[in-house]
């Protein structure tokens, strides 16, 4: 039975826990290792019937942890115990255990058993046509943490993908086959550079305040979450006038306008480096509504980002006669 559970706030994963080098180490010195021991299996850990009471959380803007998946999704637990539901059957997955989750699977990966929630920190790794979105996660007993997503835009390891997904499908597959097609997926992703490692707008050459500095640093962690000033302002340890101020003088501009054009600057770099559709690169960036994200970025780049994605597609096409001849 689902019940009502209490609603955790989703915060930013700030910090060096939800950078990428922090995920290249976890992938390096953590689920390398556990993949060369267990192969393929470390990713198929048996699933069992629901408990009669599971608690869904409920994030504090209203969010429910419940999707289904669009595209095919790796799962991997760095530290605690990951408790979710896949089509409706649990899954218990310990520290050093992972899951792959097929495309269309239908996912809460995050509940609570008999009101109690377990501690749990994670990766994603999300494979679509152009490459992969990887992310990191952690589950307290008083929120809900996420990195940024990171976008690697490298067909090499969607053909790695397939290749191991074909090769499951062999019944005359072997099971070190089966393994060096995942060590090789993530040993590329591990030293791949994902579209986001650097900050996209451009910073005035003076020297900023500490203040500005954090709270600069702080949207460039959390760009595609919901944040307000005044819990920016409380991170930088100052108040929200103050701030503002401080974005004026030194920018000439507001927190809220750097936070858009932060966005809308993401958005450009995903539409034209990668085959996601508009929808997936707004949500992805942090705007919830489509409609809004198509008016403020025609506004900003005087084209409709459906323009930007059919340009690249040109060029994609172009590239690809080029090389039949």
């Amino acid at each position: 039975m689902l019940v009502r559970s209490p609603s955790l706030p989703n915060l930013p994963l700030t910090g060096y826990e939800g950078s990428w080098d922090a995920i290249i180490k976890a992938i390096q010195e953590q689920l390398l290792p556990c993949l060369e021991m267990l192969g393929s299996d470390l990713f198929f850990s048996p699933s069992m019937p629901c408990p009669k009471e599971v608690i869904p959380v409920i994030f504090a803007n209203g969010q429910r942890s419940l999707h289904q998946s669009n595209t095919p999704q790796f799962v991997f637990v760095l530290a605690g115990q990951a408790q979710m539901l896949v089509n409706s059957r649990w899954l218990s997955l310990p520290k050093g255990h992972g899951a792959f989750l097929p495309k269309g699977t239908k996912c809460v990966p995050y509940v609570y058993v008999r009101k109690q929630p377990t501690l749990c920190d994670w990766l994603w790794f999300q494979v679509h046509p152009f490459g992969v979105v990887t992310f990191r996660a952690q589950l307290t007993l008083t929120a809900h943490y996420q990195s940024p997503s990171f976008a690697i835009v490298d067909q090499r390891l969607t053909d790695l993908f397939h290749a191991w997904r074909q090769e499951q499908t062999n019944q005359n597959a072997l099971k070190i086959a089966n393994k060096g097609l995942l060590c090789a997926f993530f040993a590329l992703l591990m030293r791949s550079f994902p579209l986001l490692t650097e900050e996209p707008i451009r910073l005035p050459k003076k020297s900023l305040p500490p203040p500005l500095q954090n709270a600069l640093q702080f949207l460039l962690c959390c760009y595609d979450k919901p944040l307000c000033l005044r819990e920016l302002a409380r991170v930088c340890g100052v108040t929200p006038a103050y701030l503002c101020r401080l974005f004026r003088r030194y920018l000439d501009i507001t927190p809220w306008q750097y936070l858009m054009q932060l966005r809308l600057q993401v958005a450009e770099r995903l539409l034209r480096g990668t085959t996601m559709s508009v929808a997936a690169v707004a949500n992805l960036v942090g705007f919830n509504d489509l409609r809004h994200f198509q008016r403020v970025f025609r506004r900003t780049y005087g084209i409709p980002p459906s323009q930007v994605r059919e340009t690249f597609r040109s060029k994609l096409v172009a590239l690809k006669d080029n090389k039949s001849h």
